[in-house]
């Protein structure tokens, strides 16, 4: 079933989205102009009055949206190839904000000579990047998801945050 899902702009507030649950309730969020955004819960479709009100700022709110979208989620079947990967353990990791491989590819990045890591996705909005390529490059906001020994991944860590030395 489509997600039922309404825009409205409210000049010099911002934009609200409404959502229609399946159980008959529905979701407002307010984006607010200035990066705040509110979360209204009514129970029912027609309810006036909401039975939750959540403020959030900027940070908090796409952190959430990080979360309900699936970016921190070890799903089972993911477990069950770790199980199958022995030693090699597969790592989401955010790219810093001020990572220096930002706006770089992944081949010149060299994660896998310089810290034995090996990136085989990319988590990124809207799409993100399955079996990721050498010409793919590093954007802000990107998660990438890794394959490694778990002794490497601090090396790893320290380079995506940090110049090589």
């Amino acid at each position: 079933m489509p997600v039922d899902l309404r825009e409205t702009r409210l000049p010099g507030i911002g934009t609200k989205f409404t959502i229609r649950l399946d159980d008959g309730g529905r979701l407002a969020v307010i984006l607010h102009l200035d990066g705040r955004r509110e979360l209204y819960f009514f129970k029912h479709a027609d309810d006036d009055e909401p039975r939750a009100v959540i403020s959030l700022d900027d940070d908090e709110a796409r952190q959430l949206g990080a979360v309900i979208g699936g970016a921190y989620e070890r799903p089972k079947i993911v477990e069950d190839l770790e199980v199958a990967l022995g030693e090699l353990e597969i790592e989401w990791v955010p790219v810093p904000d001020t990572s220096p491989w930002i706006g770089k590819t992944l081949a010149a990045c060299q994660f896998r000579a310089r810290a034995g890591i090996t990136v085989v996705a990319i988590l990124r909005e809207p799409e993100p990047v399955a079996g990721a390529q050498p010409d793919d490059v590093l954007q802000r906001g990107d998660t990438l998801v890794t394959v490694g020994k778990a002794g490497q991944y601090k090396k790893f860590r320290e380079l995506l945050a940090n110049s090589p030395a």
